[in-house]
């Protein structure tokens, strides 16, 4: 992956313990996004070379500011090569920015298997509140991937003008 230049890992932070035999907690500190995405599935992926008896990995998201697709798309990966190495995978300290993410693209259900359907319902109930509150759309945090506000190929806005 291409980085733009000018950017910095700054806004993203990763900190891995072992609080017991077998498990190993990454706490995510930041925004999980394009520019961080390859940091982050590294580092959560050596997590499963370098303990040879791991049998959970911890993901703690509670001081995480936002994510946004290509964020998404590292956490399927590390899902997709958690289970293909025997781990359990647990995405623990949800934000509510998060959840509805993970519930709007259909991957809380594969992510979180152990979350019930009780608290699937609960969850709904919550959401429909909050977005009564709301005063127009929806309320999601993002991170501009230019620092100019330009889009990669000079143009001002999402650069999702097909017209020119």
């Amino acid at each position: 992956m291409t980085r733009l230049s000018g950017f910095s890992l700054d806004h993203l932070r990763l900190t891995s313990s072992a609080p017991s035999d077998g498990a190993v907690l990454i706490t995510v500190e930041g925004f999980l996004d394009y520019d961080s995405a390859d940091y982050f599935l590294a580092h959560t992926t050596q997590s499963l070379t370098v303990n040879p008896g791991l049998r959970d990995l911890h993901v703690d998201f509670e001081a995480m500011t936002g994510i946004d697709s290509m964020g998404l798309s590292m956490l399927l990966d590390l899902h997709r090569r958690t289970t293909a190495a025997g781990v359990i995978l647990h995405l623990d300290s949800r934000t509510e920015k998060l959840d509805r993410m993970l519930r709007i693209t259909g991957t809380l259900a594969y992510l979180v298997p152990d979350q019930t359907a009780e608290e699937n319902a609960l969850s709904g109930v919550q959401e429909a509140a909050s977005n009564e509150a709301l005063p127009e759309g929806q309320r999601m945090a993002y991170r501009h991937t230019s620092m100019d506000g330009v889009s990669a190929d000079g143009r001002p806005g999402s650069g999702s003008d097909m017209s020119s």
